[in-house]
């Protein structure tokens, strides 16, 4: 049973974008803000495969339930969940998620390596990571209504599980029991036996069963628990939260002046005369929200289309005369509101 989905990312991504299109950033903060769009729908993503792969498995059973993205709070410390399955046997599966694009590799000492096109780069270690999570919702939970039976609170059991992509390939110290860092499609075939539970556990596991009324009930209680983070991006990335007045037209630049001289194909316009139509303050405006759509992108300080700039009808043109220019459905949909 699933009793929390994912929140969208949806509105996140959309803040960075409206950042995007401010025409005052300087060039790191725009790079830094790509970056962080780039990272939330990976992020995202990942999470997403992991989560359609535990639904596929658990969502129909009573014997289960399930909270997807799951941020608590408790005496000041944070623990933001990828994904919790909790049984009636009261285990509880805390499941980070760790989708890149790298393979993975343990060392005997437990330290974490993301290989990058065959360049390796450190990173933390995410069953560490999850340790900590698992601190604090042990304390949350001593904190909750939890089932009792003989008048004493039954405490669940905590498991730490990190997945990874199907793609990925783990390489495994010898010395180090590494059980648990397991690709997605393992997660039915894991939680099924346990990982590997020994018998003295088991037994005093079906000593608290619970029944699947108690199961969902507990769930929900630990799914009320979620905060959602609320983002400052102007504080993170150092941008005013006032964007600066923007100035009066100036006279067109040559490029401006090269793009309007050119003759243009019927139902297209140029960048400066599509800003006008769409009542931009001026072309570099119009500019800075097509980089925000990722029609275009700064590439060594050079502007370019994108493959998705050219699938919304935009032209990469150049006159001999007056040199590059960009051109555009005059009926191009700029979605993004300028700040």
């Amino acid at each position: 049973m699933i009793i929390k989905y994912a929140d969208s990312r949806q509105p996140q991504i959309q803040q960075v974008m409206r950042l995007l299109s401010r025409p005052d950033l300087s060039s790191k903060q725009r790079e830094l803000l790509a970056k962080e769009i780039h990272a939330i729908e990976q992020g995202e993503r990942g999470e997403s495969n992991s989560a359609y792969e535990i639904d596929f498995h658990l969502k129909n059973t009573q014997n289960w339930a399930v909270i997807h993205d799951l941020r608590i709070e408790y005496q000041s410390r944070v623990a933001q969940i990828d994904h919790l399955l909790i049984n009636r046997l009261l285990e509880i599966y805390v499941v980070e998620t760790k989708n890149f694009n790298a393979d993975l590799q343990i060392n005997e000492a437990g330290e974490f390596t993301a290989w990058y096109q065959k360049r390796p780069f450190g990173i933390p270690s995410p069953l560490i990571q999850n340790e900590k999570h698992i601190a604090v919702l042990s304390q949350l939970c001593q904190a909750l209504p939890l089932p009792t039976r003989l008048g004493i609170k039954m405490m669940p059991s905590f498991f730490n599980v990190v997945m990874i992509g199907n793609q990925q390939r783990i390489t495994r110290p010898k010395g180090l029991d590494t059980k648990n860092v397991i690709k997605v499609q393992k997660i039915k075939e894991w939680v099924t036996k346990g990982g590997d539970v020994s018998l003295v556990h088991a037994l005093s596991s079906m000593a608290k069963v619970v029944s699947s009324e108690t199961l969902m009930e507990l769930a929900q209680t630990i799914a009320n628990q979620h905060l959602p983070l609320k983002h400052d991006y102007h504080a993170r990335f150092g941008i005013p939260r006032q964007a600066p007045a923007v100035p009066a037209p100036q006279a067109p630049t040559p490029a401006a002046v090269a793009a309007d001289a050119a003759p243009e194909p019927a139902g297209k316009l140029t960048s400066s005369r599509l800003a006008a139509k769409l009542g931009f303050n001026n072309t570099q405006a119009l500019i800075n929200q097509l980089l925000a759509l990722g029609y275009l992108e700064r590439v060594e300080g050079k502007t370019r289309l994108t493959p998705a700039g050219k699938e919304a009808g935009g032209e990469f043109k150049y006159s001999a005369k007056f040199g590059p220019y960009f051109i555009w459905p005059e009926s191009l949909d700029v979605n993004i509101k300028v700040e």
